[in-house]
């Protein structure tokens, strides 16, 4: 009865939340003729009211977000950034992993190119599934539910996945380990999000930092770890005895996501987000989680706005002058002031069928097609299922084809020409934090990454048919660079443009589109390899430049608007 009772609140505010972005769709139609907007005051006006509408910002949301720029960016906000990026890190690290393995498990066990797909298939599966659950978890239990418990079920499964006897059971693990790790992406960047003022939610793209280094963590152990301790290029072997590198990579990477499973859940105390508390308890529980996160950081209030009616200043709107209450600021006016109900205890059965619950989530989802949101909803999963899959077509399947180049045929060379890669998209991740707030905005900024990723794709596909390993490596570095910088914008521009009531469904049903595309791909690339090696990678380019397309078609620039 709870669950049914948190369900049609939740639906309710959802609801009404959509039918305010369908009048803001309206307010920037008014403005969307101007060629200098900055240059109207009458069209500043609305596009202002167009930005709070589209947020379905209320009052009280408005209050919150200005005590949470009065707070600033302190100790706790980077203490965030940090453990939240860990998730990344952890995500892209097993994703990495599975491509790294992927030659050395077909040597194993006797697979054909054409059924070695199904490593990475069940990989993204449990991705899928991950993302399906987990996003809609956080959105009805919090944030934090699956922030501690995803990377505990990644990890188990990774020790799992490296005892495994045979193809099917590996299969398996690696399904049970991405259902764990499918959840991070989408929780923790809107943990972030939700946390951090509106001046720094530029520090979300950041996150790929993370997310790339992942990508390089697993690139270098399994440079030091697969060569040594699998089969020779030639001649006959021992799998048994011979090839068990895969195994110890997926000890060492399992190892590593325990020692983050300390840090998130040892180490620090995360408290839950105040967007969701103000969905979902009430008022007096924001401004307890406020008061501990500006007393953590260990810094003052900043002076009162000038405003003195502001709400942010008690009582009769006076200044703050260190009187009465060290963070009086955080008040809300008396007269608004509401009593939070104490939270409804619910067991964990009642939590455990409430998570798979399909009506409960679709109701979620329903408002996510509402006139004013449903052009975005629908661009935005095109993107991120088109994007995911001409992504990993390449990217899977990259020390095969580097296996392929003349030139490289080596171990060795073969992981250390991924390690490059992997480098390479670290810088991605940096220039797309820059970008996102110039001039060209997100929409821009990841429009004109995903062109020139296809562009790269094109000089890879030519320098394996020509035979230049140099080019390879430019042609590849060049791709890391600008598909990092790609997927930083996207992961930005998602949580950003969805409301706090929606936005883990929101998020969580993209990233679960996405992971049906790498479910696909590998499959769908396993029989292209088969014909030749230079099909996926054309695909691939026709997949990214249409994802390019939908980018510029979308009609929200989330640069000003508060999340």
């Amino acid at each position: 009865m709870l669950a049914t009772d948190e369900n049609s609140q939740q639906a309710a505010a959802v609801e009404e939340g959509s039918q305010i972005v369908h009048r803001a769709t309206d307010a920037r139609a008014a403005c969307s003729g101007r060629s200098v907007c900055s240059a109207d005051t009458a069209c500043n006006a609305s596009m202002e009211m167009a930005e709070r509408l589209a947020d379905g910002e209320s009052d009280s949301e408005q209050e919150l977000n200005r005590m949470i720029s009065n707070i600033g960016f302190g100790r706790y906000h980077r203490r965030v950034l940090a453990l939240c990026g860990l998730g990344w890190t952890a995500d892209n690290a097993w994703m990495q992993c599975t491509a790294c393995i992927l030659p050395r498990v077909q040597r194993h066990f006797g697979i054909s190119n054409g059924r070695i797909g199904l490593l990475s298939s069940c990989m993204f599966l449990g991705l899928m599934c991950g993302a399906l659950v987990w996003g809609p978890v956080s959105d009805r239990f919090g944030r934090l539910v699956p922030y501690r418990w995803t990377l505990v079920v990644s990890a188990t499964f990774g020790l799992l996945a490296s005892a495994a006897p045979s193809f099917p059971l590996l299969c398996v693990c690696l399904f049970g380990l991405g259902s764990g790790v499918g959840g991070n992406m989408p929780v923790d960047g809107a943990i972030f999000l939700e946390f951090v003022p509106r001046e720094k939610r530029h520090l979300l793209t950041m996150l790929s930092v993370f997310f790339s280094a992942g990508s390089v963590l697993t690139s270098a152990v399994a440079l030091a770890l697969l060569p040594p301790f699998s089969c020779p290029d030639e001649g006959p072997c021992d799998v048994g005895k011979q090839n068990n590198g895969w195994r110890y990579l997926l000890v060492t990477v399992s190892l590593l996501t325990i020692a983050m499973v300390v840090l998130r859940n040892g180490w620090f105390r995360l408290y839950e987000t105040p967007k969701f508390l103000l969905q979902n308890r009430g008022r007096s529980d924001v401004v307890v989680v406020l008061k501990k996160i500006a007393t953590f950081n260990g810094a003052k209030a900043q002076a009162a706005p000038e405003d003195a009616r502001s709400p942010l200043v008690p009582g009769d709107g006076g200044s703050n002058d260190g009187s009465g209450s060290e963070h009086s600021w955080l008040e809300w006016p008396e007269s608004e002031e509401e009593e939070s109900p104490a939270p409804a205890r619910v067991g964990l059965a009642a939590r455990l069928r409430a998570a798979v619950d399909v009506k409960a989530h679709i109701k979620l989802v329903r408002p996510l097609f509402a006139p004013g949101l449903r052009r975005t909803t629908s661009l935005v999963w095109a993107i991120w299922g088109i994007v995911a899959m001409g992504f990993t077509m390449f990217n899977v399947f990259l020390p095969k084809l580097l296996e392929a180049t003349p030139g490289s045929s080596s171990q060795v060379s073969v992981y250390r020409d991924a390690l490059i890669y992997a480098v390479s998209g670290v810088p991605g991740s940096l220039l797309g934090a820059w970008l996102v707030d110039t001039r060209l905005g997100r929409i821009y900024s990841m429009t004109i990454a995903t062109a020139v990723s296809g562009l790269a794709l094109i000089g890879f596909a030519f320098s394996t048919k020509a035979h230049i390993p140099a080019l390879t490596i430019v042609a590849s570095s060049v791709f890391g660079l600008t598909s990092t910088l790609m997927f930083a914008v996207i992961y930005a521009y998602t949580p950003e443009v969805f409301r706090p009531a929606v936005r883990g469904t929101a998020c969580g049903t993209a990233s679960a589109i996405g992971r049906v595309a790498g479910i696909l791909a590998p499959l769908i690339t396993g029989l292209l390899l088969e014909l030749n090696s230079t099909i996926p990678l054309y695909v691939s380019v026709a997949l990214l430049w249409a994802a390019a397309v939908c980018m510029f078609m979308l009609p929200i620039e989330t640069r000003d608007i508060a999340a």
